[in-house]
């Protein structure tokens, strides 16, 4: 019994600390973009493959505003990985990703040479998920909406 205790403890002292790790992060992150530092706050939270962190991260900011800024707020290979994750599960928060992918993938240039080798894969890979889903419209409500359709074009316009 003192041994079920002393486990019971240690897991609680582990949610504790998570979660203060969590409201660490979470108001480390809120600094860096109140400080418009969103190639920071992308790296950071894009090494972790945390979706949903990576998604409350776009909730946080208006893609528009990101990707209009000069010089550009993100690296190629931020904007890149951002692509691949986002593009990961469209089956949760689809809207604010497809919004998300138009921006970020309008703005790669496949002749970066840190990332252009990347690209044009990448993007055939979100093609190809992009044409299964208008396969499957009544499950996809998504590809009815006009951002969808734009970034659809995007893709096509980059990978052919």
């Amino acid at each position: 019994q003192q041994q079920q205790q002393q486990q019971q403890q240690q897991q609680q002292q582990q949610q504790q600390q998570e979660q203060q790790s969590a409201a660490q992060l979470a108001a480390s992150l809120t600094e860096m973009l109140r400080q418009e530092q969103y190639e920071e706050a992308f790296s950071k939270v894009l090494s972790m493959s945390d979706l949903k962190l990576v998604t409350w991260l776009c909730q946080s900011l208006d893609p528009r505003h990101v990707f209009a800024k000069r010089p550009r707020a993100l690296s190629g290979p931020v904007v890149l990985s951002l692509v691949q994750q986002l593009g990961f599960d469209m089956k949760t928060d689809a809207a604010l990703k497809v919004a998300w992918l138009r921006d970020a993938c309008a703005s790669l240039d496949t002749k970066d040479p840190k990332i252009g080798h990347h690209v044009v894969s990448i993007l055939r890979d979100l093609q190809l998920k992009f044409a299964a889903m208008e396969r499957a419209p009544e499950e996809h409500p998504i590809t009815h909406d006009n951002d969808f359709r734009i970034l659809t074009h995007i893709l096509r316009s980059i990978v052919g």
